[in-house]
């Protein structure tokens, strides 16, 4: 976070604003938590190549095209439990730990033909979720602290699919309409010292396109490829509270309220390609997904002449997914893959010369599912894993910005039906 200000703020408004405006671990330095989708989510995300009906929305446009008919996805959930910690990051040099149970409705939409070349969709996603719970306290019981943080986003539009009579290829869009609720409060108490509170909430709407193509290359192989537009903000809204006493001698309080808080859920553009080979009962596929280096302020706001911007800082990422298929007796489909869910920000070593910064944690995730398909109908259960170790940014026992070690695991369920018509 920069601040600025036409008159100085008093010493405690600034450290309240500080303390507020810390986001702990933001999800904005992974562009993915877990894997969303159906056949994609046993596969660890390889879809550019292969996606079709509901999980060609989302992932590749164009695969629409595939699909065989009219389909309907009532439900593709999450449901399983996210663990995080931080080494020594605790005002009195404790470890914070945090464990949540997470319920997450990852994927569902409906497919429509409308003829032989042409094929519409529309689909809502929660590509990211996180929620964080802690309590906490000093060996001695003069320090305690409290947060809880929730961070979701949610893809909402429809997508379109055009096959040329007699081409090897398919072309798709796809509008999204992209929804981020992000609140966080946190208290901390300091026995002869200071009690700190504040909360923030911010909600953002913006819209983003997605463009994609498939092609047939013959012998088996496919290929993959999207470009996604970075987002437009057309909407949001924010609040931030904070309050704190300063205890001891010449001791006061102070705090502030302001719903003049401007949010933005920017997502930047985005490369992807993907290749896939597939057999008569079996497929392998392969993607590479690129993002660029940005920036963009996750809030700012103004008040008593106290200006200050939550800025993130994003560097380039490489992603990629690697997933299989088998299907025993055509009927029961088998899946598994690997995928990467790589930090586009790094916590400095020296902490003090960044304004603002997220969680950096690279993660790793394995994925597993078994299915079957009937006429109408077909069910998929599986598992997601996901786990990484790296860095955050915390407050240490002088109040001053530390660098600290940190580990996160997710562990979630999959339960996938769709109906076709």
């Amino acid at each position: 976070m920069k601040a600025n200000s036409a008159r100085p703020p008093s010493v405690l408004l600034l450290a309240l604003a500080l303390a507020a405006a810390r986001p702990a671990s933001a999800t904005d330095g992974r562009y993915r938590e877990y894997v969303v989708g159906e056949r994609a989510a046993g596969m660890g995300g390889a879809a550019l190549a292969v996606a079709a009906d509901v999980d060609a929305i989302f992932y590749n446009p164009a695969g629409l095209a595939r699909s065989k008919g009219d389909s309907l996805s009532l439900s593709a959930n999450l449901y399983g439990l996210e663990r995080y910690e931080t080494k020594g990051g605790l005002e009195w040099g404790g470890d914070a730990e945090s464990s949540s149970f997470v319920t997450v409705p990852a994927a569902m939409g409906g497919v429509k033909r409308y003829s032989d070349e042409w094929v519409g969709g529309f689909g809502a996603f929660t590509p990211k979720m996180e929620k964080r719970h802690l309590v906490s306290a000093s060996p001695d019981r003069t320090g305690f602290n409290h947060m809880d943080y929730d961070d979701q986003t949610l893809w909402i539009g429809p997508a379109a699919a055009w096959a040329p009579a007699g081409s090897r290829f398919s072309f798709g869009a796809g509008l999204f309409a992209v929804y981020r609720d992000y609140s966080v409060s946190e208290s901390t108490f300091k026995q002869n010292v200071y009690t700190l509170s504040g909360a923030e909430d911010l909600k953002a709407l913006g819209v983003l396109a997605t463009f994609g193509v498939q092609a047939d290359l013959g012998g088996g192989w496919r290929a993959g490829a999207t470009v996604q537009t970075p987002s437009l903000r057309v909407w949001d809204d924010g609040t931030l509270s904070v309050n704190g006493v300063e205890n001891g001698a010449g001791g006061g309080s102070m705090g502030f309220h302001t719903t003049d808080v401007r949010a933005d859920n920017y997502i930047p553009w985005q490369l992807a390609a993907g290749l896939a080979k597939s057999g008569e009962n079996w497929c392998i596929a392969f993607d590479a997904i690129w993002h660029p280096s940005t920036h963009y302020d996750l809030a700012r706001w103004n008040i008593d002449g106290f200006r200050a911007e939550q800025t993130i800082h994003l560097r380039s990422v490489l992603d990629a997914s690697l997933g299989a298929e088998y299907v025993v007796a055509d009927r029961y489909p088998v899946r598994a893959g690997v995928y990467t869910a790589m930090s586009a920000v790094r916590v400095p070593d020296d902490p003090e010369s960044t304004d603002f910064t997220t969680s950096d944690v690279d993660m790793f995730g394995v994925t597993f599912s078994v299915g079957r398909r009937g006429q109408n109908m077909s069910v998929d259960f599986g598992v997601d894993v996901a786990f990484g170790s790296g860095h955050d940014l915390d407050y240490g026992k002088d109040g001053g910005k530390v660098r600290v070690d940190s580990d996160r695991c997710v562990v979630l369920a999959t339960v996938s039906t769709t109906y076709y018509f």
